[in-house]
């Protein structure tokens, strides 16, 4: 029951291997003294190198006594197992046959020392063939996990006449134009001045680049080089003007050079803070609709993985005071779910005569019979006062909400009924209020001849 408490048998008192502990001293002096704000991608690309840095000395060596080369390690492509065979959804394309035989593996051998003096390899071809497997190489960016705790946002200050300037500059930009309310808002604050005198170059071609950048004040000039050619200019940028978006995405080499022509004042975004404010937002985002999707009743019976999935395709809309959110007879294309506020619905008649229907609230839901059925809108739901709605597309709706459309149905089939219940109310109202109107008008009458007969003179007596 109890493990050995002699501490020979213990893990934690055996020695490491000279080897790994001089490589894990050598990486932690290298943590240190870079201090990586990713330090997962740092030891990965510290491990690749040392690896290549290995096949180049076996390589090296084996040019050097080819008659030796049996006590060289050769990395031969070894055995699968059975438990990573194809079936596996963690094995890529890598394995080949030559992989999946020992007589093979060996013929291999003998084929490549052959082919050595043909054609040199590079120190990445003397990699095992396994090594990488399942994974798929990509650009350089950092990778982020986002925490459950709220973040610490950049604010710096700005004028409104700056954040209207940064506004519009990145309003048609690919990389902000899907961003909502919170995500954009948290952009404009988090740009930083920068300051350029006239000839320095922003960014060079080439180079890699960090930040994105919205021109304050001042001009510059764009050039590039092309097929070893001196650069050319090819464009040029003003106030409002914006660069270098591509660096929020990954660590690719600048395509052009830019230069000021003129003292500059610039915004300045890096992709680490663009790519936090991004993940934090998106994992909030997502935490917050999975914890508001387990409080609507019609989602209740779906599986946590089922909300999820609803969870991560919601976008949030917003309304003001007065807007219609959908117009009756308009042809629907989104659900929608009332996050905040509330929302007035009204329905016109044959005659065009417009009357209210019992209104909206936090977790109830409109817009779904126009989706299920194709038919335009029922009727027209307007925010009353400030409307934050999620909002779901018709081919997201159709595929994710499957488990519950049926409940949709039946509870759009009780529409008719609710219809003609607030019909009769109406009606109902309207009798009582010509009752009253009645009841008005004979008391003033009986006030009148009260009056006149109070008017009347009396005979004497």
């Amino acid at each position: 029951m109890f493990a050995s408490s002699n501490p020979s048998q213990s893990p934690i008192h055996r020695s490491l291997p000279q080897a790994y502990a001089e490589i894990l001293n050598d990486l932690n002096q290298k943590v240190i003294s870079a201090q990586p704000q990713d330090v997962l991608q740092f030891c990965a690309n510290y491990f690749n190198a040392k690896l290549e840095e290995q096949r180049v000395r076996f390589l090296a060596t084996a040019r050097a006594a080819p008659q030796q080369n049996r006590d060289i390690p050769q990395f031969l492509p070894a055995v699968i197992p059975p438990s990573l065979s194809a079936s596996s959804p963690n094995i890529g394309s890598a394995a080949t046959p030559a992989a999946s035989s020992p007589d093979h593996s060996m013929e291999s051998e003998s084929e490549s020392d052959d082919d050595e003096s043909q054609e040199e390899p590079s120190p990445l071809h003397m990699m095992p063939p396994n090594y990488m497997r399942g994974r798929r190489t990509s650009v350089s960016a950092e990778s982020m996990v986002p925490s459950h705790q709220n973040y610490v946002k950049t604010v710096i200050p700005k004028t409104d006449e700056q954040r209207r300037r940064i506004e519009v500059s990145i309003s048609n930009n690919f990389l902000f134009k899907n961003l909502d309310e919170d995500q954009h808002e948290d952009v404009v604050n988090a740009m930083t001045e920068k300051r350029f005198q006239c000839k320095d170059n922003v960014i060079e071609q080439g180079a890699v680049g960090d930040f994105f950048y919205v021109v304050e004040t001042g001009t510059l000039d764009v050039f590039v080089a092309k097929n070893g050619n001196p650069a050319e200019k090819v464009f040029e940028y003003g106030p409002g003007g914006s660069f270098g978006e591509l660096a929020l995405m990954y660590n690719g080499p600048r395509a052009a050079t830019v230069t000021a022509t003129s003292d500059v004042v610039l915004w300045a975004l890096d992709r680490v803070t663009f790519r936090r404010i991004l993940m934090e937002n998106t994992s909030r985002k997502r935490r917050m609709y999975e914890a508001f999707l387990e409080t609507v009743p019609l989602l209740v019976s779906l599986e946590p993985y089922e909300r999820h999935k609803i969870a991560d395709a919601l976008e949030s809309v917003y309304f003001t005071d007065g807007q219609a959110v959908v117009k009756q007879g308009d042809q629907g294309d989104n659900f929608f779910i009332i996050e905040n506020g509330e929302a007035t619905v009204t329905k016109c008649n044959d005659e065009g005569v417009e009357f209210p229907m019992p209104g909206l609230g936090p977790g109830q839901y409109f817009g779904e019979l126009a989706l299920l059925n194709d038919m335009p809108r029922a009727a027209t739901v307007r925010a009353k006062g400030r409307l934050k709605c999620a909002t779901l597309g018709k081919r997201a709706f159709v595929r994710l909400l499957g488990p519950v459309v049926e409940i949709i149905k039946r509870n759009s089939d009780n529409y008719q009924t609710i219809e003609q219940q607030i019909h009769q109310q109406q009606l109902l109202q309207e009798q009582q209020q010509q009752q009253q109107q009645q009841q008005q008008q004979q008391q003033q009458q009986q006030q009148q001849q009260q009056q006149v007969t109070e008017a009347a003179p009396h005979p004497q007596e």
